[in-house]
């Protein structure tokens, strides 16, 4: 006989499972929208290429900008965009409306690369000791454990920080999932350098 204890244990576990298909794209494959399948040459239906987001480390090994710049780095989902340590920063215009900004990166091994790019805006960063900081925000390429793509990078002072750049999740978001009680587990490897 069902009691009422039955009822709301099936209730609840209906809501949970819900919950969780909701929740995860794998488990609800069937509430896709059809037009991102694709059509294959012979007319059927494909799925889309969608890529799982990888495993990896609080610590690992990051290449930076075309040339890839080889430095250590932490992986943060407490930040919100990713911040390497700049050094001779320079702000200048090249018009009225448009900020560029100088600036060089040290790698390991103390390989320097200078940069001068566009500055896409300021972030206003607030600091240990209470107030914020201005701070430019620029694009370059990031790859860690094999991931790659352009992030959005603010020019910190990270000197007193003992990892040169910090992952946000700008860049983590639907790419990487950051497994906090591992270093280094990355098991591919971005391009290196010819000069390393």
């Amino acid at each position: 006989m069902k009691t009422k204890h039955d009822d709301l244990a099936g209730y609840l576990v209906s809501i949970a499972l819900a919950f969780i298909a909701a929740s995860s794209p794998a488990l609800a494959q069937d509430d896709r929208d059809e037009s991102s399948a694709k059509v294959s040459d012979e007319g059927e239906q494909q799925e889309p290429d969608i890529e799982e987001p990888i495993a990896l480390g609080y610590l690992e090994n990051v290449r930076i900008g075309n040339l890839g710049l080889a430095l250590k780095g932490k992986l943060d989902t407490g930040a919100d965009t990713s911040s390497i340590h700049a050094r001779d920063v320079e702000v200048y215009k090249r018009s009225p409306r448009d900020n560029w900004v100088r600036f060089r990166l040290v790698g390991k091994g103390g390989r320097s690369i200078r940069y001068d790019q566009n500055v896409i805006r300021f972030a206003q960063i607030k600091t240990k000791r209470g107030g914020t900081i201005r701070r430019p925000v620029i694009r370059l390429p990031i790859c860690v454990g094999g991931v790659a793509a352009n992030a959005e990078i603010n020019l910190a002072d990270r000197a007193d920080f003992e990892y040169d750049v910090l992952i946000g999740r700008e860049f983590l978001a639907n790419r990487i999932i950051v497994d906090a009680g591992q270093k280094y587990a990355a098991e591919a490897d971005c391009e290196t350098d010819k000069d390393e």
